[in-house]
C-alpha cells in the first residue's frame, strides 16, 4: 500500500472480483492500526458497507496447526485472470526476537509466488484463517529453501486488531471427505474401522474395500483405519510406511507421483522393493488406491492395438506385486457398483482380490448416528440443543428400513446437515437448535436444498452456464459396458469451454464463468485444486464435484446429466478417437459415419475444446476429398453418357435430342470441373462456370454460376509482373496504390477497376492523410510528392544515397519520415518538402519509419553493420533520440504498431513479441507471440503464435476463434476493417477468409489467387478489400456480400414475428414481450409501437389494403390494429390461455386463426381449434380422432383454405381450414419439424426440421420433392419469395440461406444474427428479406439475386479475362470455342 501511495488515513478501493458484477468499494485505511512494512506490514481497512453476497472469513489460530495442510489464494501473474490458489503446510510457530514479530514458518509452499501477498492462510482440518501471507523465502545459491514461506500469524493480527474475534473449528465436513487429520473427529464408524483392520491383520497382500457410493469409504481408511495402524491397532502395524493413490488418467503415473519413483518406468515390484530399502524404520508398505473405479474410466485402447491397454498392464503389475515375497498389502477402494464392469475388464485381478474383499457395513445403528453427532461437537466445546440429537437420529432412521437400521448412503445428507446447522450458530447464541433445523430442510431435504439455495444465487441467465459446468464435471454412464456415471475432474480451461457456448465466447463468457465458479465453489458444491503435473510440465488448475452423492440425491443435477448425456457420450468417444489419431496420424482414425455427423451437429450447438474442434476439421477435410473422387467418377461416368448419346441414332430428330444431350453432359461435366478447381484456380472455375451455363441451362451450371469464387469478387487488376508487397487506399477510397517487386507502384480507380498510372523504380507509397499527395520512395533515393489521382510529380525530394525502404505521413500530414538503404532516415516538411532533421541513425540501412497517432514519436528499425536489428524512438518535434534498443536482439522491430493512445509500441523481438512504453523507451512486456495486431478501435487482436493465429479480445486476452482451417495455412497478413467489426486473413495458398469479430464465425471465403496473398488493406467504409499475392495480381472485393443492408433493433429480447405490408413501405416485428413495432422501411425508423398483448407475438398479418393489423399472441390472445395510427380497434381475449405457449397462426386473409399446443401442450382432448378473428366464434375444430397435440408448427396456405401442422417424430398434416376435416397426412421423415411454409401457389410445402434439413413437398399427392442440406442446426423459419422461386430458411444457429426452390440449390448466404432466426418475411416486390432473431435485431437484406445470364456476364466483367489458348485445349476440347466473354482475352 506504501507503494502504491496509500497511507494511514487514506482511503482504498477494495475489489471483490469473485462476486456477481465485481463490485468495489471504497474503504477507509485505519491509521492506529497501521504498522509499517518494517515492522508487522498490515494495514486495517474499515469498510462502510460490504457486498450483500459477499462471505465472512472464520479466523481462527495457528496454535497446535504444525503439520496440517493449508491453502491460500492469490493473483500471480501467470494464474488466469481470476486468480489461483497454492497449497502447502503448516510448519510452525516462530518466537520473535529483539523486538520482531512472531511469523508462522509454511513449508512445501512451492505454489506460493508474487501475488499471494496478503493472502489468507486456511488450516484445511478446520476450515480457518490461522495467517496472513508476507513473504516468500528465495533459495540459496544452492537451490535450497525452496517451497518456504512465512505468514503473520492469527494471534498478531488480533494484537494489532483485537476486534477480530477467534471463531471455532467446525467438526462436520458436509460433503468433504475426512483425512488423517480429521481423525479427532471421526466417531461412529468403529465397527467399519474394526471390520477394515481385521482384514489387514489376515496377512492377505490384496485386499478390496467396497461400499455404495456416499458410504464413507475414504474418510473410513484416511480418518478411522490409518490413524489406528500408526497407533499400533495391528502389531507392528506402528511400522508400517502407508501411501495412498487414485488411479486418475494413469495408475503407475499416480503411483510414482505418490512416492514410488520408478513405478510406470521400472516396473511397480521394482518401485516397491527400491522405497522400502529407502525406508529403514519401516519393514512393510500399506499400498491404498482410493476410488480405483477411475481405473474403469480411463481412455481405452484401440480396437487394433489392444496390448496398449494401460489398464490392464497396471493390474497385471498389482498381481505381480502381490504374487512377490515383497513385504506389502495394497487395499482397493472402490464402489460397489463398478465390480461388474472391473471383472468383465480385469477378471484374474478379481480372482485374486475376491479372497480378500472387505466390505462397509450397509447400514448405521442408532448408537452410531448418536456418536456421529454428539463427539465431534463435544470435542470443540459446540452445545446441542436438548433433544436435537434424538430428533436428527430418528428423522435418518425415518429414512432407512423398518428395522430402524440407516443406510449407510445417508452419510452425505447427515454431514451436509450438521455442517449447516454449524454455520448457523451464530444466529442460535452459539449453539445448533430445532429452529435452525427446520430452516435448513431437515436432513433428508438439506443436500437438495444446499445445492438449490447455492444456483439461487446465480441469475436466470447464469442457470444454462450451470448447468453445462455440472455436466462436464460427470463422466457418463457407460451402459454397454454396465458402467455407471461417476465426477471427474476437468482442467479449468476446458471447463471453459464446455461451460460455454459458440455465441458465448469472449468477456460476457468469462464472466459469467467466474461468477457461476465463485458460487459453486463457495457452496462446496465444485472443489477446485491443481491436476497432478504431467511428462509434460506443471499441473493445471482444475475442478471437481464434491462428492459423488450429488449424483445420487440431486434431482436436477441427474436430470441435467441425462438431457447432457448424448453430448456428453459423443465427446468422450471424439476424445478418445482424437488420442488415437494423435498418435497414429492415419486418416482412417478420424471421425466418421455417425460420429462425424453427431459431431458436426455438436459443433453448432455447444462450444467444443480446441483439440476437438480441429479433429472435426481434419474429419470434414477428409471427407470433403473422398467426395471429391467420388465427383471425378461421376465426371467420368457423364463423358461416356455424353458419348453414348452422341453415337446414338442417325436420323435428324435422334441427332438434334443427341446434340442436347451431348450439351448437357457437357454442361454437367464443366460445372464438375468448375467445382473441382474452386480452391486450386478459382478464376478458371468462374470462367468453367459461365461455359457450363451458356452450353446448357443445367441445375448443375446454375449451381457452379451461383457457387462461382468470382460472385465475390469486384475487379481482378492484373499488370504487375512480379509479386505485390503492398497496397494502400486514399482516404476517400476511390485510388488504390500499389506496389511490386517488379520496380512499379500503380494508380488504380477502385470503381472501374482501370489503371491510372503507372509509376517506374518505386520501392515506397504512403498516401496524405487527405488524400490529396501520394509520396512515393525511388530506387535511386528520390522521394516525389505526386497527384494522388494522376500520379504527376509536384515535388522531388533528395537526401538519400541509395533505395528509399519507407515513407510515412505524419497524422497531420504535416510531416513526411523518410527512410534508406544508405542507413539515414529524415524528417521533412510535407507540404514544402524542406529538411526538418536528419536523424542520427548510425545503421547500414534503415527499414521502416512508423508515426505514432498522436505524431509526437516516430518508430525506426534498422540494421547494423554486424546485421543486428534496432529499435529507435524519436522525438519529431526536436528530433532528439528518446531510447534505442538492439545489441544483440534478432529479428527485433521488423514490425512495428502504436497502440491508438500513443502510449505504447508493439515490435516483434527474437521469437517473442514486445511492448515499449512510447514516452521511455522502457520495456514493458515480452510474450512468446510472433506478432499482434489490434483493431482499431481496441476492442480485438489477431495475434500470431506458434505458427497459429488467433482471434483475441483485447481487454480480458481470451481467445474468440482460432484461425487455421484448410483455407488458409500459414498466415501471412491480416487487416482489421476500420470499424473493427471484421477481420481479414490471407495466406499460403491464395485464399482469404473473413471473419465476424464478435462472434468470432468466419463468414466468407475469398478465392482467386494461386499463390499466396502477402498485403491486405480495406477500404476507409470497410466495403472493400484490396488483396495483393505472389501471382502478381491485386483483387478487390465485396465484403458486405451477405451482410444485412439494415438493422432494426427494439426493446424485445426476441424477435418472434415479421411481416411487410401490402405496398412493402412498412415493415411489422412483434416481440417476445408482447409489442408490435412498424417501421419505415426506407427510412430504417420506427413509425409507431402497439402495445397490448402480455405474451410474445406470434402471428402478424396485414389486411390486403395495408390498413389493419392483426396480430396474435402466444397465449391466443388476438388484436386488431389501425396499421396506420396504431389504434386498437378490436381485442379477443376469449381464448387466451396465459401460462401455455400456444403455436397461433393467422391466416392470410387475416379472418381465422388456429391455436395447437407447442411441445405436445394442448387442450385436454388432444385437439386444435380455428377460430373467427373478428368474432371470437369457434369456426371449426379439428378431426380428434388424428394426433394434433405435439404439433409445434401451423401454416396457412395462400388462399387461407388449408391448415398444415408439423410435430414431432416427422409428423405432418393438412386440413382443411374451413370444415376442419383432415386432408392427407405426409410421410418421408422422422425428423422432429420446426418450420412449415406453404409456396404462393398452393403447389408445394416446405418443412424445416431439428436435423437442420429442409424438406420440399408435393401438396397434391404427398411425394417428397427434395431434401436440402446445409444448415447444422434445427431449421426455425421459413418463407417463399412472391414469385415461389426462391425458398429462405433460417436456423437455430443464426445462418439464413436462400434457395432454387425448383432445383433445391443454394443461391446465397447470408450473415449477421447472432443467435436463431425465429421468422422471415419478403417484400411484396420480393426485393427484400426481413428476418427476426433471438438477438432481439430485425435484419434486412437485399434478396433481389442476379438472374443467371446477368451473373455470367458480370463474372466476365470482374475477371477481365477469356479462357487462354492452354485452357481451352484442355477444358473445351471438342466444344464450340467461340469467346466465353466477348471481348476480353
Amino acid at each position: 500500500m506504501r507503494a502504491a501511495g496509500q497511507l494511514p488515513g487514506d482511503q482504498v478501493e477494495v475489489l471483490f472480483p469473485h462476486l456477481p458484477g465485481a463490485p468495489r468499494v471504497m474503504t477507509d485505511v485505519v491509521a492506529e492500526r497501521w504498522r509499517a512494512p518494517e515492522a508487522e506490514d498490515v494495514a486495517v481497512l474499515r469498510f462502510g458497507s460490504i457486498p450483500a453476497t459477499a462471505r465472512r472469513m472464520a479466523v481462527g489460530t495457528s496454535a497446535g496447526c504444525q503439520g496440517h495442510g493449508f491453502f491460500s489464494f492469490g493473483f500471480p501473474a501467470q494464474a488466469l485472470r481470476g486468480g489461483h490458489f497454492g497449497y502447502g503446510e503448516v510448519g510452525g510457530l516462530l518466537p520473535g526476537d529483539n523486538g520482531a514479530q512472531r511469523q508462522l514458518q509454511l513449508t512445501k509452499a512451492n505454489d506460493l509466488t508474487a501475488g499471494f501477498s496478503g493472502g489468507p492462510v486456511v488450516d484445511k482440518k478446520t476450515g480457518l484463517v490461522i495467517g496472513m501471507v508476507n513473504s516468500i523465502v528465495s533459495p540459496d545459491i544452492y537451490g535450497k529453501g525452496l517451497g518456504i514461506a512465512y505468514a503473520t500469524p492469527a494471534e498478531v493480527l488480533r494484537e494489532i486488531h483485537p476486534q477480530l474475534a477467534e471463531d471455532q473449528a467446525c467438526p462436520y465436513l458436509g460433503l468433504e471427505p475426512f483425512t488423517t487429520e480429521h481423525a479427532d473427529w471421526f466417531h461412529g464408524r468403529e465397527a467399519a474401522v474394526e471390520r477394515v483392520l481385521t482384514a489387514l491383520g489376515s496377512n492377505r497382500r490384496l485386499l478390496m474395500l467396497l461400499g455404495p457410493s456416499g458410504a464413507g469409504k475414504s474418510s473410513l481408511v484416511n480418518a478411522g483405519v490409518l490413524p489406528a495402524l500408526a497407533k499400533g491397532a495391528i502389531p507392528g502395524s506402528d511400522r508400517w510406511l502407508c501411501l495412498g493413490a487414485h488411479p486418475g488418467q494413469d495408475l503407475l503415473a499416480e503411483l510414482e507421483r505418490a512416492g514410488l519413483p520408478g513405478a510406470a518406468t521400472e516396473g511397480l515390484l521394482s518401485a516397491v522393493e527400491t522405497r522400502l530399502a529407502a525406508a529403514p524404520d519401516h519393514d512393510h508398505l500399506l499400498l491404498v488406491i482410493d476410488q480405483f473405479e477411475e481405473l474403469l474410466t480411463q481412455a481405452a485402447p484401440h480396437a487394433h492395438r489392444p496390448l496398449d491397454d494401460g489398464r490392464l498392464q497396471a493390474a497385471d503389475q498389482l498381481m505381480e506385486l502381490c504374487a512377490s515375497h515383497a513385504a506389502v498389502t495394497v487395499l482397493l477402494v472402490m464402489r460397489n457398483d463398478f465390480y461388474a464392469p472391473l471383472d468383465a475388464l480385469a477378471p484374474d485381478l478379481m480372482n485374486a482380490v475376491l479372497p480378500g474383499l472387505c466390505n462397509v457395513p450397509a447400514t448405521l445403528s442408532r448408537p452410531e448416528l448418536k456418536a456421529i453427532i454428539t463427539r465431534p461437537a463435544a470435542a470443540v466445546g459446540l452445545s446441542i440443543e436438548a433433544g436435537l440429537a434424538d430428533r436428527i437420529v430418528d428423522d435418518v432412521l425415518d429414512a432407512g428400513s423398518a428395522a430402524r437400521q440407516a443406510p449407510v448412503t445417508l452419510l452425505p445428507a447427515l454431514e451436509l446437515a450438521l455442517r449447516q446447522l454449524w454455520a448457523r450458530r451464530r444466529r442460535e447464541d452459539g449453539r445448533i437448535t430445532h429452529a435452525a433445523y427446520e430452516k435448513i430442510g431437515k436432513v433428508t431435504g438439506s443436500l437438495t436444498a444446499w445445492c438449490n439455495r447455492a444456483l439461487d444465487q446465480l441469475p436466470a441467465d447464469r442457470r444454462p452456464t450451470a448447468q453445462r459446468m455440472l455436466t462436464a464435471l460427470v463422466r457418463p454412464a457407460d451402459e454397454t459396458n454396465g458402467i455407471p456415471a461417476t465426477r471427474r475432474s476437468v482442467p479449468l480451461t476446458r471447463l471453459r469451454v464446455l461451460a460455454s457456448t459458440p455465441k458465448g465466447t469472449g468477456p460476457a463468457g468469462d464472466t459469467a464463468f467466474d461468477e457461476v465458479l465463485a458460487v459453486l465453489t463457495r457452496y462446496r458444491i465444485v472443489t477446485t485444486g491443481t491436476s497432478p503435473p504431467s511428462d509434460t510440465g506443471l499441473g493445471e488448475p482444475a475442478a471437481d464435484l464434491i462428492h459423488d452423492a450429488l449424483l445420487r440425491d440431486w434431482a436436477d443435477l441427474r436430470d441435467w446429466v441425462a438431457e447432457d448425456h448424448q453430448f456428453q457420450v459423443w465427446l468422450v468417444r471424439a476424445a478418445e478417437q482424437q488420442a488415437v489419431y494423435t498418435n497414429s496420424a492415419l486418416p482412417g482414425d478420424l471421425l466418421s459415419g455417425s460420429l462425424l455427423a453427431e459431431g458436426e451437429e455438436w459443433a453448432g450447438r455447444r462450444s467444443l475444446p480446441a483439440e476437438i474442434t480441429s479433429l472435426l476439421n481434419a474429419s470434414r477435410q477428409h471427407r470433403q476429398a473422398a467426395v471429391r473422387r467420388t465427383q471425378r467418377i461421376n465426371v467420368v461416368l457423364a463423358v461416356m453418357l455424353a458419348l453414348a448419346l452422341l453415337a446414338a441414332g442417325a436420323a435428324f430428330h435422334q441427332q438434334r435430342a443427341a446434340t442436347a444431350a451431348q450439351h448437357e453432359a457437357q454442361s454437367r461435366q464443366l460445372a464438375a470441373q468448375s467445382a473441382n478447381l474452386a480452391k486450386s484456380d478459382p478464376d478458371l472455375a468462374s470462367l468453367l462456370a459461365v461455359k457450363a451455363w451458356q452450353t446448357s441451362h443445367t441445375e448443375e451450371a446454375a449451381a457452379a454460376l451461383y457457387g462461382a469464387p468470382a460472385t465475390l469478387l469486384r475487379h481482378r487488376l492484373a499488370a504487375h509482373t512480379q509479386e505485390v508487397d503492398s497496397v494502400a487506399f486514399s482516404p476517400d477510397g476511390s485510388t488504390l496504390a500499389t506496389e511490386s517487386s517488379d520496380g512499379t507502384a500503380r494508380l488504380w480507380d477502385v470503381k472501374r477497376g482501370t489503371s491510372r498510372a503507372t509509376l517506374a523504380h518505386t520501392s515506397a507509397v504512403a498516401f496524405s492523410p487527405d488524400g490529396s499527395t501520394l509520396a512515393t520512395g525511388s530506387v535511386d533515393g528520390a522521394v516525389h510528392l505526386r497527384d494522388a489521382m494522376t500520379g504527376r510529380s509536384r515535388t522531388v525530394l533528395t537526401g538519400h544515397a541509395y533505395t528509399v525502404m519507407a515513407v510515412a505521413f505524419s497524422p497531420d500530414g504535416a510531416l513526411l519520415a523518410t527512410a534508406g538503404w544508405d542507413g539515414t532516415a529524415h524528417l521533412l516538411d510535407a507540404r514544402s518538402g524542406r529538411l526538418r532533421t536528419s536523424l542520427p541513425v548510425h545503421a547500414q540501412y534503415v527499414t521502416s519509419v512508423v508515426f505514432s497517432p498522436d505524431g509526437t514519436t516516430l518508430a525506426t528499425h534498422s540494421v547494423s553493420s554486424d546485421n543486428e536489428d534496432r529499435l529507435s524512438l524519436w522525438d519529431t518535434r526536436t528530433g532528439a533520440l528518446r531510447a534505442t534498443h538492439g545489441g544483440g536482439e534478432r529479428s527485433l522491430a521488423q514490425w512495428m504498431a502504436f497502440d491508438r493512445r500513443s502510449t505504447t509500441l508493439t515490435t516483434d523481438c527474437a521469437d517473442s513479441t514486445c511492448t515499449w512504453s512510447a514516452r521511455t523507451g522502457r520495456r514493458l512486456t515480452k510474450v512468446t507471440l510472433d506478432w499482434v495486431v489490434t483493431s482499431p478501435e481496441g476492442g480485438a487482436r489477431a495475434v500470431s503464435s506458434d505458427g497459429r493465429t488467433y482471434l483475441w479480445d483485447a481487454r480480458s486476452s481470451r481467445v474468440r476463434a482460432t484461425i487455421a482451417d484448410d483455407y488458409v495455412q500459414d498466415v501471412e497478413t491480416v487487416a482489421f476493417s476500420p470499424d473493427g467489426s471484421t477481420l481479414a486473413v490471407g495466406g499460403g495458398g491464395g485464399p482469404v477468409r473473413l471473419w465476424d469479430v464478435k462472434t468470432g464465425q468466419s463468414y466468407a471465403t475469398l478465392t482467386g489467387h494461386t499463390k499466396p496473398v502477402e498485403t491486405l488493406a480495406f477500404s476507409p467504409d470497410g466495403t472493400t478489400l484490396a488483396t495483393g499475392s505472389k501471382d502478381g495480381t491485386v483483387r478487390l472485393w465485396d465484403t458486405r456480400v451477405g451482410v444485412s443492408r439494415a438493422t432494426f433493433t427494439g426493446p424485445s429480447r426476441e424477435v418472434t414475428s415479421v411481416a411487410f405490408s401490402p405496398d412493402g413501405t412498412t415493415l411489422a416485428t412483434g416481440g417476445d414481450e408482447g409489442s408490435t413495432r412498424l417501421w419505415d422501411v426506407r427510412t430504417e425508423r420506427p413509425r409507431v409501437t402497439l402495445a397490448g398483448h402480455t405474451e410474445g407475438v406470434s402471428s402478424i398479418v396485414f389486411s390486403h389494403e395495408g390498413s389493419t393489423l392483426t396480430s396474435a399472441s402466444w397465449s391466443g390472445g388476438v388484436r386488431q390494429w389501425d396499421s396506420k395510427t396504431g389504434t386498437l380497434r378490436l381485442t379477443n381475449l376469449a381464448h387466451r390461455l396465459p401460462g401455455y405457449r400456444w403455436a397461433v397462426k393467422i391466416s392470410p386473409d387475416g379472418a381465422t386463426f388456429g391455436m395447437t399446443g407447442n411441445d405436445g401442450v394442448s387442450r385436454a382432448d388432444g385437439t386444435t381449434h380455428l377460430w373467427d378473428v373478428t368474432s371470437g366464434r369457434h369456426h371449426a375444430k379439428l378431426d380428434g380422432s388424428l394426433p394434433t397435440s405435439g404439433m409445434n408448427s401451423v401454416a396457412f396456405s395462400p388462399d387461407s383454405t388449408t391448415l398444415a401442422m408439423g410435430g414431432a417424430r416427422g409428423a405432418l398434416h393438412l386440413w382443411d381450414a374451413r370444415t376442419g376435416r383432415h386432408r392427407a397426412a405426409f410421410t418421408g421423415t422422422t425428423e422432429d419439424m420446426t418450420s412449415v411454409a406453404f409456396s404462393p401457389d398452393n403447389n408445394t410445402l416446405a418443412t424445416g426440421s431439428k436435423d437442420g434439413t429442409t424438406h420440399l413437398w408435393d401438396v397434391q399427392d404427398g411425394a417428397s420433392r427434395a431434401t436440402l442440406t446445409g444448415h447444422i442446426d434445427a431449421v426455425t423459419a421459413l418463407a417463399f419469395s412472391p414469385d415461389g422461386e426462391t425458398l429462405a430458411t433460417g436456423s437455430e444457429d443464426g445462418a439464413l440461406f436462400l434457395w432454387d426452390a425448383r432445383t433445391g440449390k443454394r443461391r446465397a448466404t447470408f450473415t449477421g444474427h447472432i443467435e436463431g432466426i425465429n421468422s422471415l418475411a419478403f417484400s411484396p416486390d420480393g426485393v427484400l428479406l426481413a428476418a427476426g432473431g433471438e438477438d432481439g435485431t430485425t435484419r434486412l437484406w437485399n434478396a433481389d439475386l442476379p438472374d443467371a445470364h446477368e451473373l455470367a456476364g458480370s463474372i466476365c466483367r470482374r475477371l477481365h479475362r477469356d479462357f487462354t489458348k492452354a485452357e481451352t485445349a484442355q477444358y473445351l476440347r471438342g466444344q464450340d470455342v467461340g469467346p466465353v466473354c466477348p471481348g476480353l482475352t
